[in-house]
């Protein structure tokens, strides 16, 4: 009997890790019996996949591509019964992972009728790519309005069948949810014309994370309406005050779009980090990014990888840097040369430090390296702040991609290991505002800069000795 099977006394036999899609393993007949019967997890096989957190939470990390490498197959749609039968018993789980799991609207609506319409504390839930369709989506719409949803942070990318009438119901879903504070509907096939509900929605809404990449067109002979799209962003940025970080990635903006946003930013007063990678703003479009950051914005992290930029671009670009509070710069993918990267190395150094650097994937070679060496050894640069590591063969240097952007690795939960690893039981340290030392640079899946100071046992144990004699 396998470790799966000891857990439980209903379990469908084990098949391989290597095969496509359960639908192509199993019969059609008894594919429907599996949907209906599921895995039957129990109380204390749950507890294994928990971490623990700081404040006494606990995390529930459930995601599929990990059950796939442990045990060769996912979670069904009746499995999400034992998990709400978990969280009922288990009032500390506040957060839920479910991703690349296909529970399907069925899933959902089990989700939707066992926990979140009744009082439940349930803030983080993250649903992406299990297969949730327009079905699912009108179920939670319909118990959002029960007033029980507290969700901070709701996640259902990849999850293409969603669509445009997804979209609206979302949109009508948000006043609903007032604490919800990170959305991301990236990889959900929406419109513009949802992604236009969803902005208005947004307009007077705490919320401080939004994602809104990959929308599609209305048909295959047509494009994204970007001119509308831009119109909306710039309207909401004039209008919300909260929104920290908005990534926009994949919706085929330009450098005219830019400048239409551009009108929003200039009365946004909230806003800490700006991703456009991935669209077509060219050089055109950062030189309108230039003229803003010499206004002295508040923005800390800006992302226009993938933008199709050249030298005359990167030039523009360091016009504004040394006026900028720019702290995380990704110009990654682009068709800079050494002429463009030389001029943005050399604003590096200005009063608000830039602290992440990402520049691989363009045209620059040993005149640039010269300088990135040269700032390197001068301390400018850690080696965990740029994404090259520079290395001399007969006395020219080249540079070789040093990784430190786990940003999408993160983002879409990639396992460390091609195969499971032992599985413990997680300590999780939340960060605090009064965290020492100060945070630089603090997005969603970005490593923290500078790093918490976590004390050592002798200083945890010599404060316990001042406290004791305090009072003695």
């Amino acid at each position: 009997m396998s470790r799966h099977q000891s857990y439980s006394s209903n379990m469908p036999p084990r098949f391989s890790r290597y095969s496509t899609t359960l639908k192509e393993r199993l019969p059609e007949s008894l594919y429907e019996t599996q949907k209906t019967q599921g895995l039957r997890f129990n109380d204390i096989f749950l507890q294994l996949f928990c971490e623990k957190n700081s404040d006494g939470s606990k995390k529930l990390r459930f995601p599929g591509n990990e059950l796939a490498q442990r045990f060769g197959d996912r979670m069904f749609p009746a499995d999400v019964i034992n998990i709400c039968n978990f969280l009922k018993n288990h009032p500390e789980v506040t957060e839920v992972d479910l991703s690349y799991n296909p529970i399907e609207d069925e899933g959902l609506e089990l989700l939707c009728h066992m926990t979140l319409k009744h009082s439940n504390g349930l803030e983080h839930l993250s649903l992406e790519s299990c297969s949730i369709g327009y079905r699912g989506i009108k179920i939670f719409y319909l118990v959002a309005q029960e007033g029980y949803v507290n969700l901070k942070t709701l996640r259902l990318t990849g999850n293409a069948n969603i669509g445009r009438q997804g979209g609206h119901l979302l949109a009508l879903s948000l006043p609903y949810i007032q604490t919800l504070e990170y959305l991301d509907i990236g990889d959900t096939n929406q419109a513009v014309d949802s992604l236009d509900c969803i902005f208005q929605a947004v307009y007077y809404h705490p919320l401080k994370v939004l994602n809104v990449s990959r929308p599609i067109p209305p048909n295959n002979l047509l494009q994204v309406d970007h001119t509308n799209l831009a119109n909306n962003i710039s309207e909401m940025f004039r209008l919300n005050q909260t929104l920290v970080e908005l990534h926009a990635q994949k919706c085929e903006l330009d450098a005219h779009c830019v400048e239409t946003m551009i009108e929003g930013l200039k009365q946004n007063r909230s806003l800490r980090f700006l991703d456009i990678g991935y669209n077509n703003i060219c050089c055109v479009g950062v030189e309108f990014l230039s003229d803003w950051l010499k206004t002295r914005p508040d923005l800390l992290g800006l992302n226009i990888a993938g933008n199709n930029v050249k030298d005359y671009g990167g030039v523009a670009l360091s016009f504004g840097m040394p006026f900028s509070k720019l702290r995380y710069l990704d110009i990654s993918y682009n068709h800079i040369g050494n002429e463009g990267i030389i001029a943005i190395l050399n604003t590096i150094k200005k009063p608000y430090m830039l602290r992440y650097f990402m520049l691989w994937g363009n045209n620059f070679n040993h005149p640039a390296n010269e300088v990135i060496q040269r700032m390197m050894k001068s301390k400018v640069f850690e080696q965990d702040g740029i994404d090259v590591k520079i290395y001399c063969v007969d006395e020219v240097l080249y540079a070789a991609r040093y990784t430190i952007d786990r940003y999408k690795h993160r983002y879409y939960g990639v396992t460390d290991y091609g195969c499971a690893v032992e599985l413990k039981i997680k300590r999780n340290r939340l960060p605090k505002p009064d965290d020492k030392p100060r945070a630089l640079v603090n997005f969603k899946h970005v490593d923290r800069y500078p790093a918490v100071e976590v004390p050592t046992l002798e200083e945890i144990q010599e404060l316990r000795r001042k406290r004791e004699a305090e009072r003695q």
